[in-house]
């Protein structure tokens, strides 16, 4: 059973077309295709993709199979890189035979059910009963590739070899298969198809419809037994058409073969889309994904057979405990730091100003375990990381909560996901969708900063673009957990003042000075390889540049170097949301003293350009004295994403701007 929530059901005009569904031969109108009629640019087009999700019933789990069948036109040039695909997999590994690591004990709402234990892993997706067997591995099996081509108008096939095939693990649980089709180029027609066997019965992965090319036609077609029961949600910014309908899965055991076989109800989903238009990567986006057609699924409830319904995740109150009661995190952020001799020697309990006090402590942890440079949600056991000397921002975060607590600052864990793997879901609690965790500080004013071990380089509320969520969760032991917009915490300031000089020769000289604050400042000393845990940066240099003169007139650029040298959005229209690291503002104020006996040529400007939601503002405004002439440009993000809606107004605010600032500006003799 299926639950599905947000749901909208959306059909297209193209509903009734025929769809070629069998694979192995494709049509003779797919191998003379020359161009997608839909996307007249599209270097490569999905014709058909067939996932089918089917369950099958064990005496202690479940299993579940997930058949794939994609065919590709490729179109022009660039669309042959399709002919290369990745598959990835989980292979779980176990430090017992019959339970896995244990992350999360599922308790039940029904005392029918006190005398029955499971155990759920979050990182490998392991459950069992405590009778035994292992659920934690899945394998590719059945896969099959293949090349058509129109060689002097007759069909070729160019068939993948399994010595081809690679498999290759490239996490501790994370593996992938990867193969390069032969023989593709433009014009031919790629077919490939698997089934990925998955003991992770739980786990419904994310699909998605939609890609970076069109795609003509796509169906997940789901079966899942009553004893399942999945929050799904749809999204995209085009729908998928949903129908649904009861059915019923004949099984028999394989530990009882002589019994008959038996029934269990089911749900039978399918999800169709059609004429969907291609997602690429595009600046400005963080995750394309969140904005593709398809759906994402967490486990809400499930029993085996006999047994009552146990509720796993419920609400985020539910999920909050579950992290509260893990021994990788929950537990450990109460265990006294593996620095505390070390802490109190070096007095830093009694420093009295809490934002002080707090910035020794990241100095000292971070100064003795180094950040590996990745991102996770659990860590390893506190004196383990010591002794490597690096870790995670996770293992890092754990020494970090230790240690301020240690000195008398309350931390607590801020969950999330990171930007770039995409949305917490809206409409359901998640604990598989959360990827890691940044560190809140408070103290007894009230006050509350947020700090992560990758922010080497920033300060307390400078976090690195890929933790600037609008939704992360801080879980509080024995408090009500909270939602925090990490986007909100500190704006990204660069601010710029040059105080010149223009001689009748045309040349400019003078000073700039520039301060760089929030994340402005540590960008700014990755950049230049400096290390420092600082609110903010100045730097100070001389300028020189030279103008053009001729007939009395002196011609200069308005800035040294332009601060928007060209339009970042040269297409004219745009799928996707605009999407900005954190809110800031960019400035640049010049106040150049002029030449004897001239004057500014110009009329003074004063234009200000705002967004429709005012989400994004930009200035500049000139204004001319006798001997005198000040410049300032200003651009401000105030909301750090804008609606796909409001593009428009978005390219006409940097059309308006970039002219503005790149204008020269022109002196006369009076």
């Amino acid at each position: 059973m299926l639950m599905v929530l947000g749901m909208m059901v959306a059909t297209s005009a193209a509903a009734q077309q025929v769809v070629n569904m069998k694979f192995g031969k494709p049509t003779d109108e797919e191998m003379n295709m020359t161009v997608y009629d839909a996307d007249s640019t599209a270097e490569a087009v999905v014709l058909c993709r067939l996932t089918d999700v089917a369950y099958t019933i064990q005496f202690n789990g479940y299993l579940v199979d997930y058949r794939e069948k994609i065919r590709i036109k490729v179109l022009k040039p660039g669309g042959e890189r399709y002919a290369k695909v990745t598959i990835p997999y989980i292979m779980a590994k176990q430090t017992n035979a019959n339970i896995g690591v244990s992350k999360f004990s599922l308790a039940t709402n029904s005392s029918d059910m006190s005398n029955v234990a499971f155990d759920f892993d979050a990182m490998s997706g392991s459950m069992t009963e405590n009778s035994g067997g292992t659920f934690t591995d899945e394998s590719v099996e059945e896969l099959k590739a293949t090349a058509y081509n129109l060689v002097n108008g007759k069909r070729v096939k160019s068939v993948l070899k399994k010595s081809e095939i690679k498999t290759e693990q490239i996490g501790e649980e994370q593996y992938q298969v990867s193969f390069t089709i032969p023989d593709v180029r433009v014009g031919t027609v790629i077919e490939y198809e698997y089934s990925l066997h998955s003991q992770l019965f739980w786990l419904l992965h994310d699909w998605y419809a939609q890609r970076e090319i069109p795609v003509a036609f796509a169906r997940l077609d789901m079966v899942i037994p009553r004893y399942l029961v999945f929050n799904i949600e749809e999204h995209g910014i085009q729908r998928l058409k949903c129908t649904t309908e009861q059915g019923s899965l004949h099984y028999k055991l394989e530990s009882d073969p002589l019994a008959a076989p038996k029934v269990v109800n089911t749900v039978h989903y399918v999800f169709v889309g059609r004429d969907l238009v291609a997602i690429p990567a595009a600046d400005y986006t963080w995750c394309p994904q969140d904005h593709c057609a398809g759906i994402t699924a967490e486990l809400r409830s499930y029993s085996l057979r006999g047994t009552m319904q146990i509720d796993y995740a419920k609400t985020w109150e539910q999920i909050d405990q579950m992290i509260l009661d893990s021994p990788e995190l929950g537990k450990q952020i109460d265990d006294h730091s593996p620095f505390s001799a070390d802490l109190k020697a070096a007095g830093i309990a009694d420093i009295a100003n809490e934002e002080e006090r707090a910035v020794a402590v990241y100095k000292f942890v971070t100064e003795r375990v180094k950040w590996d440079g990745t991102y996770t949600i659990w860590p390893a056991e506190a004196k383990t990381i010591v002794s490597k000397g690096q870790g995670t921002n996770a293992d890092i975060n754990l020494l970090l909560i230790q240690a301020l607590r240690e000195v008398g600052l309350q931390a607590d864990p801020v969950v999330l996901r990171t930007r770039n793997e995409g949305l917490i879901p809206y409409n359901f609690p998640s604990i598989i969708k959360l990827s890691s965790y940044v560190v809140a500080i408070s103290g007894p004013s009230g006050k509350t900063h947020y700090v992560d071990a990758s922010s080497a380089n920033g300060y307390l509320d400078v976090l690195p673009e890929p933790l600037l969520v609008e939704r992360a969760r801080m879980v509080k032991k024995g408090k009500k957990s909270q939602w925090v917009n990490l986007q909100q915490l500190k704006k990204s300031e660069t601010i710029t003042s040059i105080e010149a000089t223009l001689t009748a020769d045309g040349k400019v000289s003078g000073t700039q000075t520039t301060l760089y604050k929030g994340l402005a400042a540590q960008h700014y000393r990755q950049q230049h390889g400096l290390n420092d845990f600082a609110p903010e940066i100045e730097e100070k240099h001389e300028i020189s540049y030279q103008g053009t003169v001729s007939d009395g007139k002196i011609t200069i650029p308005a800035f040294a170097e332009s601060p928007l040298k060209e339009q970042p959005f040269p297409e004219e229209t745009r799928l996707t949301p605009v999407e900005y690291p954190c809110v800031s503002t960019d400035q640049v104020v010049v106040s150049l003293a002029l030449p004897e006996g001239y004057t500014f040529a110009g009329k003074p400007q004063s234009s200000i350009i705002v967004t429709t939601d005012k989400s994004l503002d930009g200035r500049f405004v000139t204004q001319a004295t006798d001997h005198r002439m000040n410049i300032r440009y200003q651009f401000s993000v105030n909301k750090p994403a804008v609606s796909e809606k409001l593009y428009a107004d978005v390219r006409n605010l940097y059309d308006l701007l970039v002219k503005a600032v790149n204008t020269p500006l022109e002196f006369t003799k009076q």
